[in-house]
Order: C-alpha cells, then sequence, then structure tokens
C-alpha cells in the first residue's frame, strides 16, 4: 500500500506540475527520496503513464494518463459537454470557470479553463476542496435532499481554513439555506485568503420525458478571481449567467440520457 500511495502522489506532483519536471524536483515535492522516485518513475515510463524528454531528461505525464482519466471516468461525458461551455463562461467574465462535482465529503474539480488575464487563479484538475469552505461545496451541499444534507453536515470536519471560514454546524445550515433561496453560493474568502468565488449547481434529473423532475446536483459551475477583482457585487451580477449556463448544461446531460436510453 505504501507504493501505491507514493506512486499516486508522484503522478499527483506531475499533473500539477503542468509540464516536464527534474527528478530532483519530483522528488521534492512529494518528499520522497530520489531513489525512490527513480525507480517508480521507471515502472511509470514502461506502462506508458510517463514520458521522459530524451533531450532534458525531464519527466512529463504519458497520454495513457489523460486517456484513462477522460475514457474511464464516469464524469467523461459530463466534461465533454460543459467544456464549451466553461470556455463561453471565461470568454465573457475573464475570469477562470470550473466544474465542480461531490465526491463523498468534499468537492472535486474535474474541468477548469483559466482566466487570460496575468493575475489569475490556477486550479488542477482532480483538486479536492472542502464542502464547507467553498462556493462550489456549499451549493452542492445546499441543493441536496435535506436528510442526505444534514448526514453530511454532521460529517464534515469544520476546519477553519480563514477567518472567515464557517466553523459551526448551525450556521452552516443557517448559510445553506440561504444559498438554496438565493441560487447561488460565494466564498467569501474562507478557504484562501484573497479568493472569491461564485457558484451554482447543475441539477440532475430524476425520471425522463415530461415525466422528469429535478433530483440531486450533477456538479456546481463556479466562477473564482482575485478577491480585487471579484466583489460581493459582481458575485451577484455574475449569478444570473452562471445559472443559465448551468441549466444549458443540464439539459445536455438529459438529452445525452434520453438518447443513450
Amino acid at each position: 500500500m505504501q507504493s501505491v500511495d507514493r506512486a499516486l502522489d508522484l503522478l499527483e506532483a506531475l499533473v500539477a506540475a503542468d509540464g516536464e519536471v527534474a527528478i530532483t524536483a519530483l522528488a521534492g515535492r512529494t518528499g520522497l527520496h530520489v531513489s525512490t522516485v527513480h525507480r517508480l518513475l521507471a515502472t511509470l515510463l514502461r506502462r506508458g503513464y510517463v514520458r521522459q524528454n530524451p533531450d532534458t531528461s525531464r519527466y512529463f505525464a504519458g497520454a495513457k494518463l489523460a486517456t484513462l482519466a477522460e475514457g474511464r471516468s464516469r464524469y467523461g461525458e459530463l466534461r465533454l459537454r460543459a467544456r464549451p461551455l466553461l470556455r463561453s463562461l471565461t470568454e465573457s467574465t475573464r475570469e477562470t470557470a470550473n466544474l465542480v462535482v461531490l465526491d463523498d465529503m468534499q468537492a472535486v474539480y474535474i474541468e477548469t479553463v483559466p482566466s487570460p488575464q496575468v493575475v489569475r487563479l490556477f486550479t488542477s484538475i482532480g483538486n479536492r476542496t472542502p464542502l464547507h469552505a467553498t462556493g462550489a461545496g456549499k451549493v452542492l451541499l445546499a441543493n441536496l435532499a435535506t436528510a442526505r444534507r444534514d448526514v453530511l453536515i454532521e460529517r464534515l470536519d469544520l476546519r477553519g481554513y480563514t477567518p472567515r471560514t464557517i466553523t459551526d454546524r448551525a450556521v452552516l445550515r443557517r448559510a445553506l439555506d440561504d444559498v438554496r433561496e438565493k441560487g447561488y453560493a460565494i466564498d467569501d474568502e474562507e478557504y484562501d485568503e484573497g479568493v472569491r468565488c461564485v457558484a451554482v449547481a447543475v441539477a440532475g434529473a430524476v425520471g425522463s420525458g415530461r415525466e422528469a423532475t429535478s433530483g440531486a446536483p450533477v456538479a456546481a459551475l463556479s466562477i473564482s478571481a482575485p478577491a480585487s477583482r471579484l466583489s460581493r457585487q459582481r458575485c451577484a451580477e455574475l449569478a444570473p449567467v452562471l445559472r443559465r449556463t448551468a441549466a444549458e448544461l443540464a439539459e445536455a446531460v438529459r438529452d445525452q440520457a434520453g438518447a443513450a436510453s
């Protein structure tokens, strides 16, 4: 199990590097000895998950890793449908747009389109964040059935990440009720100081055709940016844009599900 953990740490470090990286840098990022990194890389190279530039001797994520993530993930179709919508959001807002899903007690980023601006936020695909301290996490929680939401709230570790993080369960419940009523959530520097985010839920559906009804959210869409650029007022102004985009994505997912059945 230790070897599996180390190999996954190595793969995550490679993906986060977003380019070629030296073996010593990988050792530093993972906290592993250089000899251990070298041994693990040899296996990953042989299996095609990692590639090495022969000119620089640096390593980068192999195509097999991308194929595995794209083709086998249960979110592959959702990501495919969301990409043009995320690009449109980024083009219209000039800020980073994200697609986030609920995975047990965390929010996981499965697609992102970065802002074209020099000062911007970088979010890695696969990044896992706390539900209570992020816009996407809160909007996913808020739109669950009450019984399921309450079970999750009781299980959450309400850790404080900044002075603004909600760390009281009663306060969190009231905040989620407010999110549900308004239709969007704001991360007001609650996870990272200097970072603000606005998010909406992408509604799921139960049943099909005219009998379809709204179910648990399949994902959340969010816009994140430096707080100096993304004020609370700007978040409120972007919420309707996000809701329209989320409705488009929900419809595309329903159409795909209907065609598949």
